[in-house]
This record gives C-alpha cells, sequence and structure tokens, in this order.
C-alpha cells in the first residue's frame, strides 16, 4: 500500500513537472506580419485562447488587426479552467526595403566636448603652469557646462574661457554617467588668449555603409558598431550627427603595433 502511494505521488510530481517545464519554455511574446502561419505547441490539457475564441494555430493577414488592434494576447489555459499564461502578439506589417551598400561619411557632434589630452601652458610671464592641475579633470572626461552655461561646442568653450579675463571658472564635467564640478582659473598665454591647458574635442568622423532604404518614407539604416575616441578609447557620447558625401582615394593597410590613425584636437 505504501508503496503504491510513492508510486502516486511520485507519477504526480513529475506530471506537475512535466507541465511546469512546457509552459516555461513557451515565449512570453511573439511578433508576426502578414503571411505568417503560427502553430501552437500542442500538449494535453493546455488550450489556447484569443478573445475566448479557440485556436489552433494563427494565421496572420491583412484583417489580422480587425478593430484597431495592433496588439492581441494569447490566454493559455490548463484543462479548461486555469490561466498558466499570457503571450503578447505584436503584429508589424511587411516591409519591403531596398539593399543599398552606398558609401558615406559620418560626422558626430559630442555631447558637451570630449577632453582628449593636457598640456603645460606658458605665460606672458615665460612660465610654464597647469591650470588643470588638482580640478580632478582626466583625459576622456567630457565638459557640459561652465559657469552653468551649457557648453555646445570647442568654439563656445574658448570663447567663454577668453572672456574670463583669468577669473576662475566652474566647470561641470562627465565620468561614466556621473557629473562632477570643479574649478579652474586661466592661464594666458604668449599669444595673448586664455588656456585652460586642456586638448578637446568635439566631433568624430568616419566612413560607413548605408545598409538600406524603405521607399514609401525614405527612411534609411545604416548597421554598424559603437565609436569610440581614437584618442581615449571610450565610446563618444553623441548629441546629433550628420552625414555627408564621401569618396574614397586610397587604401593603406595598418600593421601590428603601427594603426594608421588621423587625430585634429584643440589646445585651450
Amino acid at each position: 500500500m505504501k508503496l503504491t502511494r510513492k508510486i502516486i505521488i511520485i507519477a504526480f510530481l513529475f506530471i506537475i513537472y512535466l507541465y511546469t517545464v512546457v509552459i516555461s519554455k513557451m515565449p512570453n511574446s511573439i511578433i508576426l506580419t502578414d503571411g505568417d502561419n503560427l502553430k501552437l505547441q500542442k500538449f494535453l490539457g493546455i488550450t489556447y485562447e484569443i478573445n475566448d475564441k479557440k485556436l489552433d494555430s494563427i494565421q496572420v493577414s491583412s484583417n489580422f488587426n480587425s478593430e484597431n488592434q495592433k496588439n492581441k494576447t494569447i490566454e493559455v489555459k490548463l484543462f479548461d479552467l486555469i490561466n498558466v499564461k499570457k503571450i503578447n502578439i505584436d503584429y508589424i506589417e511587411n516591409i519591403n526595403v531596398i539593399p543599398v551598400g552606398q558609401l558615406t561619411g559620418i560626422k558626430l557632434y559630442t555631447n558637451g566636448v570630449l577632453v582628449v589630452g593636457m598640456s603645460e601652458i606658458k605665460s606672458i610671464d615665460d612660465i610654464k603652469y597647469k591650470p588643470y592641475e588638482n580640478s580632478g579633470i582626466e583625459e576622456g572626461d567630457r565638459i557640459i557646462k561652465i559657469n552653468n552655461n551649457d557648453i555646445d561646442n570647442t568654439n563656445h568653450l574658448i570663447n567663454i574661457v577668453n572672456s574670463s579675463n583669468g577669473e576662475n571658472l566652474e566647470i561641470q564635467y562627465v565620468r561614466n554617467d556621473q557629473k562632477y564640478t570643479t574649478t579652474i582659473k586661466p592661464i594666458k598665454s604668449k599669444d595673448g588668449n586664455y588656456k585652460l591647458g586642456l586638448w578637446i574635442r568635439d566631433t568624430a568622423a568616419g566612413i560607413g555603409t548605408i545598409t538600406f532604404y524603405e521607399p514609401s518614407t525614405g527612411n534609411f539604416a545604416a548597421l554598424g558598431h559603437g565609436i569610440t575616441d581614437i584618442d581615449t578609447g571610450d565610446l563618444v557620447e553623441i548629441s546629433n550627427g550628420e552625414f555627408i558625401t564621401t569618396k574614397i582615394l586610397s587604401l593603406i593597410k595598418g600593421l601590428k603595433g603601427k594603426p594608421r590613425k588621423n587625430t585634429r584636437n584643440n589646445r585651450k
């Protein structure tokens, strides 16, 4: 008798485990387009319903989104009694795109200005200074504000520094998504301009390809990877950008330990 009871309990637990595995493997959401025919997994006691209507499969056609429903939900039931899962269905219309592969230039503008280096400033009294010293600013930081003024580009920063007349500037910068505030006293250099001793950049440029475009809207896509700064190696925080006409004139193969690179910075 005890053996029979153990067998029944083990069988019962195994059945529960079996159903648990089957239900857990069902997706939480499905994306369908015109012409798709989704066949639902069959298992003893499991049924599927949409709007109280039982179904074994879903045939997607132009009237799938009747009643202006862009999303539908499949109710998964056990023995028509217990709701055990919901599967969201997202419907998207078929879109025909045209592959391109057209070479394009990419010009990106940073959010603020990026610090890519530091150097001493020779002042009008012929003494070398490091205005940035002990400020906490490092290569890779992004300056976003000076005296509570948003910094849009390098020229904007240059104008603010030059108009400081050597007074302390409150600088807000970003590092690893954290904002910090410091002060730097600009030094008047031998050329008569005030400087912070920072090499900065507000743009990045490169080449890529237009992957495809969609004729009815003119939308296009260019698939690629994250863009890193050539000096700091960090991902560039982009505020906006543009595509520009580009032509490849020549190719120079980089060698191990000698990558080809071209960089242009501003020092302020």
